[in-house]
């Protein structure tokens, strides 16, 4: 398991595509601190913890690198390959999730740094409550925790659906589209929505959902989407 973990992280430091939405999420971090604090004049606490949130909105593009990284496989029809190495699919495809997640976490301390060496100066002259010990612990830990777990959903959905292209456009068709519409359904639906779940953890205000059940709601998205990927990928016949 460890030489598959391995082999995979070879072949996301030797791709552009890390690189690429590694560079996407760092530079959508950097215009949406400016953007809340220049234009948005933060005074309240949580408005000052929402420039620092990588939650929500801001975890997209690790979704996505989460379901390209798991189709790439399927695109480039370089699966057969890896089966004849480790005929067990599985495990090739909890390696893969590995080594997304892990470099994932790492984006996201890259994009929280970012952040705060941006945000923190342009804070220091903004009116209201300093930030405390307490918010910035759930910034920091919350975001890294919503980066990982929404790039390993993209990894199950991406196993899932195999299609990159179907994949991703239907991810952003649901996250934009049919998730701002679940509240005209039921408002209880909102609270084990993707994106609200995603920005809780990040230190969003959680009006509709508690942290930890925040927490338990994209984790219950991602083991559903991990499972499945599993269940049917096992089933399939290598192309």
């Amino acid at each position: 398991m460890i030489a598959l973990v391995r082999g995979e992280m070879i072949k996301v430091r030797t791709t552009r595509t890390a690189l690429g939405f590694a560079s996407a999420s760092i530079l959508l971090v950097l215009a949406v601190v400016l953007i809340t604090i220049l234009a948005g004049d933060p005074t309240t606490r949580q408005e000052k913890m929402d420039a620092f949130n990588i939650g929500g909105a801001l975890s997209i593009p690790l979704l996505l690198f989460g379901i390209v990284g798991a189709t790439g496989e399927f695109r480039h029809r370089t699966l057969a390959p890896a089966v004849l190495i480790s005929p067990h699919r599985a495990r090739l495809t909890l390696a893969r999730l590995v080594a997304y997640t892990f470099t994932a976490a790492l984006v996201g301390v890259a994009m929280l740094l970012v952040a705060l060496i941006v945000g923190l100066p342009l804070l220091s002259g903004q009116p209201g409550p300093d930030l405390e010990s307490s918010d910035y612990l759930t910034v920091i830990g919350g975001g890294i925790i919503a980066a990982t777990m929404s790039c390993a959903l993209g990894v199950g959905i991406g196993v899932l659906v195999r299609n990159q292209v179907a994949g991703v456009v239907g991810a952003l068709v649901y996250l934009f589209i049919l998730e701002p519409l679940l509240p005209l359904i039921a408002d209880d639906l909102v609270k084990g929505s993707i994106l609200g779940a995603a920005a809780t953890l990040g230190g969003a205000s959680p009006d509709e959902v508690s942290w930890l059940g925040a927490l338990l709601a994209l984790g219950v998205w991602t083991a559903v989407a991990v499972g499945a990927g599993l269940f049917v990928d096992a089933r399939r016949d290598v192309d």
